[in-house]
């Protein structure tokens, strides 16, 4: 989708700036995966065993769907410090974040976070997904609409 700004009586700037805002919803929006995909791409979701093999001491990196990437490793003790770049928020843009969190992997086979950033705190679990090389987070294995989070997890 194209949008058309006419800057009568401002900067150019104020005008590439309102253009590059309105296309950020939809460059997240474009090429998103949700659980379906991942399942027709052969995904295979990994076990509450795997998951205890893979995360301690793993380097995550985590793609937020707004565009940020954030970055941290799993301590064998649960805990970590991750840094974002903050690209989600326009107004931060340059200004990097970090924040105190704490991981586990649930009984149910998922791998949990609790995140506290300065401006705001994150809870969530997510199971886990490999498809080909790649990994990918979802909240529920039972709604194929559901997103799908890409992640990154070496050692």
């Amino acid at each position: 989708m194209s949008r058309l700004i006419v800057c009568v009586g401002g900067s150019v700037l104020h005008a590439i700036l309102a253009s590059v805002l309105f296309s950020l919803p939809l460059a997240a929006q474009a090429g998103g995966l949700v659980l379906n995909d991942l399942k027709a791409q052969n995904g295979v979701q990994l076990s509450a065993d795997e998951l205890k093999q893979l995360m301690p001491n793993a380097k995550v990196v985590s793609y937020h769907k707004e565009g940020s990437t954030r970055r941290w490793t799993n301590e064998p003790d649960g805990k970590f410090v991750a840094s974002s770049d903050n690209r989600r928020d326009i107004s931060k843009l340059m200004r990097s974040a970090t924040g105190q969190g704490t991981w586990h992997v649930g009984d149910n086979g998922t791998y949990c976070v609790t995140l506290d950033w300065r401006e705001r705190s994150e809870n969530w679990c997510r199971y886990i997904f490999k498809v080909g090389e790649k990994y990918y987070g979802v909240k529920t294995v039972n709604d194929g609409a559901t997103i799908a989070h890409e992640f990154e997890f070496s050692k």
